[in-house]
């Protein structure tokens, strides 16, 4: 059984579903990965692209979204 804590889901069309399969044929030379690992790796690659740039600027920026509500509730 798959452990909850460790693993999420996401939803994709079927063109990308396609692609992704497509992607994860080539990817990684003389090796077909699981279509999990290829998302895996382009997202890792990303983040890494972005110098950092993606979690702690996704965080902040949420808090700030928050902030902004919570005055406008009020």
């Amino acid at each position: 059984m798959t452990d909850i804590s460790k693993y999420k889901n996401v939803s994709l069309t079927k063109d990308t579903y396609t692609k992704i399969d497509q992607i994860r044929r080539v990817i990684v030379p003389n090796t077909i990965i699981s279509r999990s690992q290829t998302v895996n790796i382009l997202v890792n690659e990303k983040v890494a692209k972005l110098n950092g740039k993606g979690p702690e600027a996704s965080s902040s920026q949420r808090k700030k979204r928050t902030t902004k509500r919570k005055r406008r509730e009020k």
